[in-house]
């Protein structure tokens, strides 16, 4: 089963390089990027997908707001190059924190930790 992914983050930079590691990991399917946060809130409400990878610093509306509206609903992995909100986004409801820089094997740990979450199951048994 492929994951549907909304990745949410202001800096280009980051936003590409979370997609193009996430797109490695075989149970990531549709991937869809914002660099706005209003706009992944409104594709959020309407296409409901499945997890959400999101910065925690951005204009507007931050990552902890996102966290605030959704993690009840979906599994969230908050990535921030501040350790410090890490602790305050697993409060919120997070299911991993990923310090930038991340690293492709940072990025695949905390999506086989949604997936666990998800399912109940290991992703081992997937791969």
């Amino acid at each position: 089963m492929k994951l549907e992914l909304v990745i949410v983050d202001d800096s280009h930079l980051w936003l590409s390089l979370a997609e193009k590691l996430a797109t490695t990991h075989p149970l990531v399917g549709k991937i869809t990027t914002f660099d706005d946060s209003y706009d992944a809130w409104v594709h959020i409400q309407i296409n409901k997908p499945q997890f959400v990878i999101s910065d925690i610093e951005m204009p507007g509306m931050n990552g902890l707001s996102f966290l605030e509206m959704f993690s009840d609903r979906l599994p969230f992995i908050s990535t921030s190059t501040k350790q410090e909100f890490e602790v305050v986004a697993k409060e919120l409801g997070c299911i991993d924190f990923v310090a930038k820089p991340f690293t492709k094997s940072d990025i695949h740990n905390a999506i086989d930790e949604v997936y666990s979450h998800m399912f109940g199951e290991k992703v081992s048994n997937y791969k």
